[in-house]
């Protein structure tokens, strides 16, 4: 396809050597749009990241230790979003442990994190779903607003479910002190779309 093509079908302008065409969907598969080749076009490549930006999606996705943030991220993620996710990091830098890390591993997990997160602030590209527990509804409204959130998910299952689940864990009585602090220090924040319980679709 792009080696017939002349024109950007985005602008309609020839490419340029600084502006070479790329495959851009037709459809974006978010809108059920799918990568067969019909679904295909010449774009610019600065019209397909303008396309992209418009696109952009960033979830902050918080609640305490055991309330399925990162189940409730990937299964609503789709093929290419992006989910940032402390233990998924901290795994990929050599802990052995799913929670709970050694904190020398943790910290430099936090900086990898923290730099993502500013990333995602500085351009805001793209679909992202940022994890973080956050449970002050203050630092969680202006996270969400320094990433520019377009929705902020606080999950909140009932302290039962949270303890089952917590009891799980290998380390039962460090989570249930996790999620009793978190529950402590929890407050309500502007922009939060509270979730008690959902299914899979």
């Amino acid at each position: 396809m792009l080696a017939d093509a002349t024109v950007c079908a985005v602008c309609l302008k020839p490419p340029t050597a600084a502006d070479p065409l790329t495959a851009g969907h037709i459809l974006d598969r978010q809108l059920g749009g799918t990568n067969d080749p019909s679904n295909y076009q010449p774009e610019h490549q600065s019209c397909n990241f303008a396309k992209r930006a418009a696109d952009a999606h960033v979830v902050l996705v918080t609640g305490p230790p055991c309330a399925g943030k990162t189940t409730y991220a990937q299964h609503f993620a789709l093929e290419g979003d992006l989910v940032l996710d402390l233990d998924t990091i901290a795994r990929d830098l050599g802990s052995t442990r799913y929670w709970h890390h050694d904190p020398a591993t943790l910290a430099r997990a936090d900086a990898v994190m923290r730099r993502q997160v500013l990333k995602v602030a500085a351009t805001r590209t793209g679909r992202v779903w940022i994890i973080r527990c956050v449970p002050n509804g203050r630092t969680r409204t202006g996270l969400a607003r320094m990433v520019r959130a377009d929705k902020v998910v606080v999950l909140l299952p009932r302290g039962s479910t949270l303890v089952a689940r917590a009891r799980r864990r290998p380390d039962v009585m460090a989570t249930v002190t996790a999620i009793n602090e978190w529950q402590s220090a929890y407050t309500e924040g502007a922009l939060d779309t509270v979730i008690t319980s959902w299914r899979r679709r």
